[in-house]
């Protein structure tokens, strides 16, 4: 569950058995509330200081996290970069549209 802005609202963790799409969407929506969408993207924005980005990246990095069921938490808990979760998580997980 994340509160924003005195609100509470929860993401279902991803367990891989539920819609991976959907999941996406909503964690995106997270990120973007949170002003966290840029580190999905693994160049540092020009005109942001090396230590913010990094904080951001700890930050989204940590959002994701909490999003995912131990047991897919577990293929990408050694990673540290946003973008590199999404990444891993969107090779396992999407589905490849010709098959």
């Amino acid at each position: 569950m994340a509160m924003l802005g005195g609100a509470k609202f929860e993401v279902v963790k991803f367990d891989s058995h539920g819609n991976f799409g959907l999941w996406q969407t909503r964690v995106k929506d997270l990120l973007v509330q949170q002003g966290l969408l840029k580190t999905l993207k693994s160049q540092k924005p020009a005109k942001m200081e090396d230590e913010d980005w990094v904080d951001l990246q700890e930050r989204a990095a940590g959002t994701i996290r909490l999003c995912l069921a131990d047991e897919i938490m577990y293929h990408v808990i050694s990673l540290s970069s946003p973008d590199k979760i999404w990444k891993k998580l969107e090779s396992q997980f999407v589905k490849n549209l010709d098959e």
